[in-house]
């Protein structure tokens, strides 16, 4: 647990240096070493976050030289995350999941077992505990996530929330800066009863349901600007 958060910490402050503009396309980033000091985290806890980064196309590692920002135009889809989501980006982000995590949940239902839904219960106890500290918050709403993709025992779904783990959690982060934890609170309490009760179908719907009123929020609020 504490190296993904440590992870985490460095992860955010390598991100904040590229959208901050401090470290730009093509510009040399501090080594491991300098990010250990500054951080004040361990070197594992780094390289992991700079392997997160790498995997995103938005670093470059160098061999003998060191590792870079990555050029916009090599840079993937899922970069998006690391240099702001418009809100159009946002939007086809969000219809992505209404049908990714209303579908990932139908599915955990149908093939969970009973260790899987008490652990999902645990994760959710302590996202509740965690709704004012939003860090830890964030990362238990990955990891519940990744528990319920996990829980599809379909390979193809857990490799693409893999693929787009960082993306799906930035976009999360933003909604959840926008709007507060407590939507995704209500709506996981619910998702988890049905899941409890093994309604799929019902599960599938709050998964939806949560998506949607993420959007709905997101149009009101860029409306108004």
């Amino acid at each position: 647990m504490y190296i993904n958060q440590a992870s985490e910490v460095a992860y955010d402050y390598i991100v904040e240096q590229i959208r901050s503009g401090k470290w730009k396309p093509g510009d040399k980033i501090a080594t491991e070493s300098q990010l250990v000091e500054t951080i004040g985290v361990s070197r594992v806890a780094v390289r992991q976050a700079i392997e997160r980064l790498v995997t995103l196309s938005v670093l470059k590692k160098v061999q003998g030289s060191g590792t870079y920002v990555e050029k916009k135009e090599n840079m993937s889809i899922m970069s998006t995350a690391i240099f702001g989501f418009d809100a159009e980006f946002m939007l086809k982000m969000l219809e992505f999941r209404r049908m990714f995590d209303s579908y990932n949940m139908e599915l955990f239902v149908r093939h969970a077992t009973e260790e899987e839904i008490a652990a999902l219960q645990k994760n959710y106890v302590e996202m509740v505990a965690s709704k004012d500290n939003m860090q830890q918050f964030h990362h238990l709403d990955q990891v519940f996530h990744d528990m319920v993709a996990n829980g599809t025992r379909n390979p193809m779904i857990i490799q693409i929330s893999k693929i787009f783990t960082d993306v799906f959690v930035d976009n999360q982060k933003l909604i959840y800066h926008n709007v507060g934890p407590e939507s995704a609170i209500f709506y996981h309490g619910k998702m988890l009863e049905a899941v409890k009760e093994r309604n799929g179908e019902v599960a599938s719907i709050y998964a939806r349901m949560s998506i949607e009123e993420s959007m709905r929020r997101w149009e009101e609020q860029h409306e108004q600007k």
